[in-house]
C-alpha cells in the first residue's frame, strides 16, 4: 500500500498526498493547495512551491483566471472556502481525478488504486457503461465503467457544498481560435516555436533523467530536439517489428545521431501478449487495445536500462498540430476570406495533401460549410448488438467543447474535436511501473498556441502539420521534416490476431460482452471464422474488444 501523508489543511477538506507528491501551497492559505506540477506561465520554467501572490486565494474567490491564465502544469488544485469546498483539474489532463460520493462526504483522488487505498470500497463493473464507451469512439465524459466513481474532466472544477456536487466548465479552447491577421505563417511558426521549446524544457527539469521515445516521425522528434541538455543525458528509444513497415529504427538512428542521443532500440516481443492480460487495468473504463501491453513492455525495458524517471512521448502531436485531411481548413477559409487568392492556394494545397481533385475539395469544403457548426461526433458502432446500439443511438453525443459558439469555423470545431479524441489515452496511472509518463505536446500553452492558428495555415504548402515543421525546419534532419508517411506495428498485431485466433474467437464469443448481447455475436462469430485475410479496421476494433473482456475479468476478479 502507498502510503498517503496529510498535506493540509483547515476547512471542510482534507487533503492527502503520496509519499514524495510534488505539491505546491500559496503561502498564507493553508486552506488551498495544488498537487502536482505548476509552472509559471511568464517567468522562470522551473516547478513552483511556493505560488507568488494571492493567486490561490484569487481563484477561490471566483477568479479562476488567476490560475489559468498565469500557470499551466500538470495539477489539481483544491481549496476550501467557509461553504463549500472547490476542485479544480487544468486544461490538459496531465494530473487525473476521479472522485465519488461516500456517506461522509465525497472522496476524490487521481487513481482508482488510491481511492481503494483510502479506504473506498471496491467499485462494481456496469456492463452497460462498457458497452457505451466501446460506442463513444473515445469521446469524453465524466461517467465511468465503475459504480459510483466519475471523472472530473479537464479544464473543469467541482464545488461541493452540504447540499450538492456540481461541475463547471471553466476553460474553453473556444477561447483560444482567435488569430491575429498580421501574425502570417512565419510568425506563427516562431510563436509556436518558443511555446513548445519552453515547455518541453520545464517538463524536463522535473526530472533528473529522462527517456524519450523517438519513433523517427515529426511529433517525437520534436520534443527530443527540445529535450536537449549536456547532463544527465537524455535516452531515446524506438520500438521496431521485425517486418520492414514496422521498422523505424533508421528515422531513429537519424535523429538520435543529430542530437547526440544514445539511442535504445527494442522490438516488440511476442512473449509480452497475452490475451488475459489487460493492458491498463487501473484505468476506470477499458481503454485502448490489450496489444499496448506489448510496447509498455519494451519501454519498460528501456526504462530500467536508461534509469529514467519519465519517459516523455510526442503523443498528441497529430491532435494538437491539426493533422487532417478533411476540406475543413478551405471551408474556414471560405469563410473568412471568400473566393480569393488565399481559398484557391487552399484548395491546391488540399488537392496536393489528399489527391483528391479540385472539384472534390470544392464540394466537401460546401458540405461542411451547410452542416451546422456544431461538430457531429460519429460513434462507433462496430461489432455491437443492434439493441445496443438502438439504445445508444437515442442519446445523443455531448460535450461542452464540441458546442461551438456563434461564428464559429468547421475546420476550427475539428481541430477541437481531435484534442478530446486522445483524452482518454493521456493517463498513464501505473503504466510504467513508478516512472512518470509525460506528453509535453498535450500543455495548456501548446495547445492554446496551436489553437490560434488559422486551421488553413496549418496545411500550406500541401504538407500536413505544415506550422510545426516550419518551425522546426532548421533544428531537425532533413528526412524527418520532409517526411510524409510513417510505419507502424500493424504486422506485428495481424500476426498476433492469426497466432493467437482460436483463443481469441473463444474469449470474445464465451467472454462477458457476449453474455451481456453488448456485441453482435453471430456477426463477430462469421468474421472471426472467415477465411479474408485483410482484416483493416476490424484488427483495432477486435483488440479494443479484447481490452474490454480482460479489463471486465481484471476488476470483477478482485
Amino acid at each position: 500500500m502507498t502510503r498517503l501523508e496529510p498535506v493540509a489543511f483547515e476547512g471542510r477538506a482534507r487533503v492527502f498526498a503520496q509519499t514524495g507528491c510534488v505539491h505546491a501551497a500559496a503561502s498564507r492559505a493553508r486552506h488551498a493547495v495544488l498537487l502536482g506540477s505548476v509552472f509559471e506561465r511568464h517567468g522562470s520554467n522551473d516547478h513552483s512551491i511556493e505560488l507568488k501572490g494571492s493567486v490561490l486565494e484569487l481563484w477561490l474567490q471566483g477568479s479562476t483566471d488567476a490560475l489559468l491564465d498565469r500557470h499551466w502544469g500538470g495539477y489539481v488544485a483544491v481549496g476550501s472556502t467557509g461553504s463549500a469546498v472547490r476542485i479544480l483539474r487544468d486544461p490538459s489532463g496531465a494530473m487525473p481525478c476521479y472522485y465519488a460520493a461516500t456517506p461522509g462526504g465525497v472522496i476524490l483522488g487521481s487513481s482508482i488504486m488510491v481511492l481503494l487505498e483510502a479506504g473506498f470500497e471496491r467499485p462494481a463493473v456496469e456492463i452497460d457503461r462498457v458497452a457505451q464507451g466501446l460506442y463513444r469512439a473515445d469521446l469524453p465524459g465524466e461517467a465511468t465503467a465503475l459504480s459510483g466513481i466519475r471523472e472530473l474532466l479537464p479544464g473543469d472544477e467541482l464545488v461541493i457544498d452540504a447540499r450538492s456536487v456540481d461541475t463547471l466548465h471553466r476553460w474553453s479552447p473556444w477561447d483560444h481560435v482567435a488569430f491575429e491577421p498580421d501574425l502570417g505563417f512565419a510568425g506563427h511558426a516562431s510563436v509556436l516555436r518558443r511555446a513548445v521549446q519552453n515547455t518541453v524544457a520545464a517538463w524536463s527539469r522535473r526530472f533528473e533523467r529522462v527517456l524519450v521515445g523517438v519513433s523517427g516521425g515529426l511529433d517525437s522528434s520534436i520534443v527530443a530536439t527540445c529535450l536537449q541538455r549536456p547532463k544527465p543525458p537524455v535516452v531515446g528509444v524506438t520500438v521496431a517489428t521485425d517486418d520492414p513497415i514496422g521498422d523505424e529504427r533508421d528515422y531513429a538512428r537519424t535523429i538520435c545521431g543529430h542530437l547526440g542521443l544514445e539511442l535504445v532500440e527494442e522490438k516488440y516481443e511476442s512473449c509480452d501478449f497475452g490475451i488475459a492480460r489487460c493492458a491498463r487495468p487501473n484505468l476506470p473504463r477499458p481503454t485502448g487495445r490489450t496489444i499496448a501491453q506489448v510496447y509498455d513492455a519494451a519501454i519498460m525495458r528501456a526504462l530500467r536500462y536508461s534509469g529514467a524517471q519519465a519517459f516523455f512521448t510526442g503523443n498528441g502531436g497529430d491532435n494538437v498540430f491539426a493533422f487532417s485531411h478533411s476540406a475543413g481548413a478551405l471551408a474556414d477559409r471560405l469563410l473568412h476570406d471568400g473566393i480569393s487568392s488565399g481559398a484557391l492556394a487552399t484548395n491546391r494545397a488540399i488537392r496536393q495533401l489528399t489527391g483528391c481533385t479540385a472539384i472534390e475539395a470544392w464540394q466537401s469544403a460546401l458540405r461542411l460549410l451547410r452542416r451546422p457548426r456544431r461538430y457531429q461526433w460519429r460513434a462507433d458502432r462496430r461489432m455491437l448488438a443492434s439493441e445496443v446500439v438502438a439504445e445508444l443511438d437515442a442519446q445523443p453525443l455531448r460535450h461542452p467543447w464540441l458546442d461551438a459558439p456563434a461564428g464559429a469555423l468547421p475546420g476550427k470545431a475539428a481541430h477541437i474535436a481531435s484534442l478530446l479524441r486522445i483524452q482518454r489515452h493521456l493517463d498513464g496511472t501505473r503504466q510504467l511501473g513508478m516512472a512518470s509518463l509525460v506528453n509535453p505536446l498535450m500543455s495548456q500553452p501548446i495547445v492554446e498556441t496551436s489553437l490560434a492558428v488559422p486551421s488553413w495555415m496549418w496545411c500550406q504548402a500541401g504538407q500536413d502539420r505544415s506550422v510545426a515543421r516550419h518551425a522546426f525546419a532548421d533544428a531537425l534532419p532533413r528526412s524527418i521534416v520532409e517526411r510524409r508517411s510513417k510505419g507502424g506495428p500493424d504486422g506485428f498485431v495481424a500476426r498476433m490476431l492469426m497466432q493467437h485466433r482460436s483463443a481469441i474467437t473463444e474469449c470474445l464469443l464465451d467472454g462477458s460482452l457476449a453474455r451481456h448481447g453488448i456485441i453482435d455475436r453471430p456477426a463477430l462469430e462469421r468474421r472471426l471464422r472467415s477465411d479474408r485475410p485483410d482484416w483493416g479496421a476490424e484488427r483495432v476494433r477486435l483488440f479494443e474488444l479484447l481490452e474490454a473482456e480482460a479489463w471486465i475479468d481484471h476488476w470483477r476478479a478482485g
